[in-house]
């Protein structure tokens, strides 16, 4: 009888990493370069009505639904063997968790996935979001956290008499098998999630087909390297099946909450010879390299920090609800949202609606704390020009201080920019088109030369009300971030300007 031949768990385990580690480079290309995110596309319908992100989610979970649906159904990969189709329904847990991560995402401007293509282009905000939830994170696997999660939510649970993905419950109800169930519902579902992002014209742009199809793909890549490329059927020292180098010793794919308590595990324990890279941590050390690459090569590499103290707390308020929100849901946008979706799990449907929830409780509680009373100047130091939000009344222009360096105004006049600039303000940026209001509404270059011959910086980025673009939102951004601040915006009555504000900290 032959030898068997020798099985190198070493080579395999290379051959995972390296291989995840390529996918996710080109995964934070995408990424960085499509603007793919879940919590934008959520806030995008919000404020704008504007579906192009959530066309492109949903061509995303299309293509990872059909192409799980053809591996399973031709014996490539098993969804069985991930850890999202246990007989066990956590339904409890993935509400709470779900809303926690939504309400969260939009506090830290975005998911796990995003914060680490921010982290690739400058952004400080998002490595501390990255540090904080990467805490957080594995204190709810291993820590305090974990100990509530484990003896609350988790005792609440549904045990099925089949997996819970949807082929493994509706087969024997419809006589078929399983196999032929996860194609047809695949093909369906997917098929019908592509449809509706393709029915708009004018989704058909390279970008947007780019972040459908190569985000869908990248999670069927890494389904496909760590299911079939990392398995061993009989591993040499336990004689048992082992998918190498995961954390679960399972099948997995793409997800980005648990991953960064396992880079803090690692650099933290780093001498420890038994800590080793796994998949999980080498797709977020990729993702963060691709993101970097892009914006070195198009010059969009930037220090950002904090505006303020609210915006600090914000983003690590943020960073903990989805730390703990979606070890506690099993998974982020991506992880339930995408890889979870693709293998039909019920949990992951319910973890989707627990993100959208979260994220419009959160969009909420933001444009109320975007409605702060109006500005009051006060004097200190011998400064007649120190500006302060701390509210008040009476004063000629009812100015909303949304932060010591942003505030938002209604319509103007040149004869109110001299106050404007008594009140410390150093930028004016004008939202309003001209004409709207009818011939008593002063120009825009009236006001513009007013504001000029006092010292201030003026921009003009007119909106029609009710019809934000992408576009003027990273315009929005860009004047915030070149022009001196304080920073004052106006409109007819500020709204749009408070909406504008409120998308140019997501972009």
């Amino acid at each position: 009888m032959p030898d068997m031949p020798e099985i190198n768990l070493t080579s395999i385990a290379n051959s995972v990493l390296w291989g995840t580690f390529l996918v996710t480079i080109l995964l934070g290309i995408v990424l960085q370069k499509t603007r793919f995110c879940t919590m934008g596309a959520i806030t995008d319908i919000m404020i704008m009505g504007e579906w192009t992100r959530m066309r492109q989610w949903m061509m995303a979970i299309g293509v990872a639904l059909i192409g799980v649906g053809i591996m399973s159904s031709n014996g490539i990969i098993d969804p069985a063997k991930s850890i999202y189709t246990s007989s066990r329904l956590t339904w409890l847990s993935t509400i709470v968790g779900s809303v926690m991560f939504g309400f969260g995402m939009v506090l830290a401007s975005g998911c796990g996935s995003k914060t680490l293509v921010r982290m690739g282009s400058g952004s400080l905000k998002a490595l501390v979001v990255f540090m904080v939830l990467g805490l957080s994170s594995y204190m709810t696997l291993k820590g305090i956290f974990g100990v509530l999660r484990v003896n609350t939510t988790d005792t609440v649970f549904v045990t099925l008499s089949t997996n819970q993905d949807l082929p493994s419950i509706f087969a024997a109800s419809l006589g078929m098998t399983k196999a032929s169930l996860q194609l047809m519902l695949s093909l369906v579902i997917g098929g019908v999630l592509i449809a509706f992002a393709l029915a708009k014209k004018n989704f058909w742009t390279f970008n947007n087909l780019l972040a459908g199809f190569g985000v869908g793909s990248a999670i069927l890549a890494i389904w496909w390297i760590s299911g079939v490329m990392g398995y061993v059927a009989e591993d040499p020292n336990t004689l048992e099946e082992v998918f190498v180098a995961t954390n679960s010793g399972r099948m997995e794919s793409l997800t980005y909450v648990a991953p960064y308590a396992y880079v803090i595990e690692w650099l933290t324990f780093y001498s420890d010879a038994s800590k080793k890279i796994t998949l999980g941590i080498a797709s977020v050390g990729g993702l963060v390299l691709g993101s970097t690459a892009y914006a070195l090569f198009t010059k969009t590499f930037y220090w950002e920090s904090f505006r303020d103290a609210e915006d600090t707390g914000n983003h690590i308020i943020g960073a903990i609800l989805m730390g703990i929100g979606g070890v506690t849901a099993f998974g982020c946008t991506i992880g339930q949202g995408l890889t979870g979706m693709s293998t039909l799990a019920i949990n992951s449907f319910i973890a989707i609606a627990g993100y959208v929830v979260g994220a419009m409780l959160a969009m909420k509680y933001l444009t109320w704390r975007m409605l702060p009373p109006p500005c009051e100047p006060v004097v200190a130091g011998g400064n007649s020009n120190y500006h302060s939000n701390t509210g008040g009344c009476g004063m000629p222009l009812q100015i909303a201080c949304h932060t010591d360096q942003f505030g938002t105004l209604g319509q103007i006049t040149p004869e109110d920019v001299a106050q404007i600039a008594r009140q410390g303000y150093k930028s004016i940026i004008n939202n309003r088109p001209d004409g709207e209001g009818g011939p008593a509404q002063a120009l825009n270059a009236e006001i513009e030369m007013a504001a000029k011959a006092l010292g201030l910086q003026y921009a003009y980025l007119p909106v029609v009300s009710g019809q934000i673009t992408l576009e003027q939102a990273q315009e929005m951004a860009r004047l915030l971030e070149e022009m001196p601040g304080p920073v004052l915006a106006f409109c007819r009555s500020g709204a749009r300007s408070t909406n504008l504000y409120m998308l140019a900290q997501q972009v």
